[in-house]
């Protein structure tokens, strides 16, 4: 199923073609949708460090915290939905 991600065609990028992580809400879904699709933690960590720019507090928070271990599946939000949060957010973050 990993080759399946095609949700991941309407996140939004930027100009290197890395996926925009600026923030928890986005990294959370993302890391969600990647282990509904039969990704394990550190298989989702990988993908995501090598795939996407993330803030700082991403880092903080999330990776160098390791919080990312205590996300579930099951919480993940449809694709779809995900993505489409994800863009409205990258939108938002360029305006301000």
């Amino acid at each position: 199923m990993k080759n399946e991600l095609k949700f991941l065609d309407e996140f939004p990028k930027d100009k290197t073609g890395n996926y925009i992580v600026y923030e928890l809400f986005t990294f959370d879904n993302l890391f969600r949708l990647l282990l509904k699709h039969d990704f394990d933690h550190q298989e989702a960590m990988d993908f995501l460090i090598a795939t996407c720019s993330f803030s700082a507090p991403i880092f903080q928070e999330k990776i160098f915290n390791k919080e990312y271990e205590n996300l579930k599946a099951q919480d993940a939000l449809s694709p779809e939905e995900a993505s489409v949060k994800a863009k409205l957010i990258s939108d938002l973050l360029q305006i301000i």
